[in-house]
């Protein structure tokens, strides 16, 4: 099956674009990779045209506070429904929020695009916590072990691997301990580490309590 990976990041192939990251770490291990292109780096509408020759596309978007991005919206609104059988697409979510859960309404949209562009639906793939892995990328290393996994998976068997889509998908819901944890890490000021790193890089960290629509 000929499959082309989409990064839907407005990052592009940039080293801390986490979904170039994870189309990377896809096709790693794969016998044969398949190629990667960036939504960010093309015409839409041209890239349309392109991906309409492959048997599958796998498009790899980041989240935003619930919403994909709009060069994603954008390039969606080109692709036009398959005239044949045999096509399928799939998707590949990542997210700064722990829980998956965030990403159930996204997932059902998706189902029914494909649906809509007469394409098989391979299913969605979901990863909370996903912001820090270009920062801290030793501290994700099981998750990226995993993203190989699936792409050797899939490469095998042209699915997704249920096992390995449920481990990636945890915690779809915090427990009760693991909410008080982060209350607790918060509090301390642990969970700020990677946003005021990110803030000084942007000389902007003396600006983090500004409220300029006030």
């Amino acid at each position: 099956m000929n499959t082309i990976i989409l990064n839907g990041s407005p990052k592009g192939n940039s080293e801390k674009c986490n979904s170039q990251i994870f189309a990377e770490q896809f096709v790693k291990d794969m016998k044969n990779p398949c190629e990667i292109k960036c939504i960010a780096q093309n015409v839409p509408k041209e890239l349309a045209q392109y991906v309409a020759d492959f048997d599958a596309i796998i498009l790899i978007l980041p989240l935003y506070i619930h919403a994909m991005p709009g060069i994603v919206m954008k390039f969606i609104e080109e692709l036009e429904p398959a005239t044949s059988k045999g096509k399928s697409i799939g998707f590949i979510i990542q997210a700064g929020f722990i829980e998956t859960a965030q990403h159930k309404y996204v997932g059902r949209y998706l189902e029914n695009l494909a649906e809509r562009l007469n394409y098989s639906y391979l299913g969605t793939v979901s990863k909370g916590e996903a912001a820090a892995i270009y920062m801290y990328p030793k501290m994700f290393k099981k998750v990226l072990k995993l993203l190989s996994e699936l792409g050797v998976a899939y490469e095998k068997n042209h699915a997704f691997d249920d096992e390995v889509v449920k481990k990636l998908t945890n915690p779809y819901e915090l427990s009760k301990f693991k909410l008080w944890l982060l209350r607790l890490v918060n509090k301390v000021g642990l969970g700020n580490i990677g946003w005021h790193k990110v803030l000084r890089e942007n000389d902007v960290m003396d600006k983090r309590l500004d409220r300029p629509f006030l």
